[in-house]
């Protein structure tokens, strides 16, 4: 089983990494290695979001978790 297969494409999610940094955004593109988000934002530690342009790139070694919204 692929590390990303139980989560679905094209769903919202918040990904929070290991560096106590989270993201959300829509799982455009997922592969064993990593997950691209589009129309994603930085949730900053205070609950403040900062839009960020083009896609972000989430390497898996790097994920804490995933929260499927």
């Amino acid at each position: 089983m692929k590390l990303f297969d139980r989560y679905p494409t094209l769903r919202k999610v918040i990904v929070n990494l290991k560096t106590e940094r989270a993201f959300r955004g829509v799982v455009w593109q997922k592969k064993r290695t990593h997950l691209i988000l589009r129309n994603a934002e930085l949730i900053k530690p205070d609950g403040a979001t900062v839009r960020m342009d083009g896609e972000v790139l989430l390497m898996a070694d790097n994920i804490d978790f995933v929260q499927v919204l």
